[in-house]
C-alpha cells in the first residue's frame, strides 16, 4: 500500500506526496541492499516524481514533461536496479513482473548509473495500479509545460 505524507508546505492548497514500495523477490532483496539505500521506493510529489536506487541510479521527472502513462512487463532477463533498455527508455527495476512507463514529452538526464538522456521512464512498484493513478492526478493537476 502507498504511504501518504503531509507535504513540507502544510497548507489546504498542496496535495499529499505519496510513495510506493518498489517490488522486490527474496532473490533481489540481497544484491540490491549491498548497491542502493533503503527504503526503495518511488515518491510522486504533485510537481515530480522521484525514484532513488542510491548511486545505481536515480531520477526526478518533472511532471509537466509527463505525456503519456503506461504499463510494461519487465522480463526476468531484463535485469534489476538501473537498466537501459531499448528507445531510451531507463528502468528502475526491484524485480520482474509489472512497471509503470512514463513516456516523457523531451528527454531528460537520469542517472543510470551514470548520465543518460531518456524519453521513457519505467518503474516497478508493488502497487503499480496505484502509482499510475497516482503520477495521472499529479499530471492532471499539473498546469503544463
Amino acid at each position: 500500500m502507498p504511504r501518504r505524507e503531509a507535504s513540507r508546505l502544510c497548507h489546504a492548497a498542496v496535495p499529499m506526496a505519496e510513495t510506493f514500495p518498489l517490488r522486490t523477490r527474496w532473490w533481489s532483496r540481497p544484491l540490491l541492499v549491498l548497491f542502493t539505500r533503503a527504503p526503495l521506493e518511488a515518491r510522486v510529489d504533485p510537481d515530480v516524481v522521484r525514484v532513488d536506487l542510491g548511486w545505481i541510479g536515480h531520477a526526478e521527472v518533472p511532471v509537466p514533461l509527463i505525456e503519456r502513462i503506461s504499463v510494461m512487463h519487465w522480463p526476468w532477463w531484463g535485469g534489476v536496479g538501473a537498466r537501459i533498455g531499448r528507445g531510451r527508455l531507463v528502468g528502475f527495476i526491484g524485480a520482474p513482473g509489472p512497471a509503470v512507463v512514463i513516456d516523457l514529452a523531451e528527454p531528460l538526464d537520469v542517472r543510470a548509473p551514470f548520465r543518460w538522456s531518456a524519453r521513457r521512464v519505467a518503474v516497478g512498484a508493488d502497487d503499480v495500479a496505484g502509482l499510475a493513478a497516482a503520477v495521472a492526478a499529479a499530471r492532471e493537476a499539473s498546469p503544463g509545460p
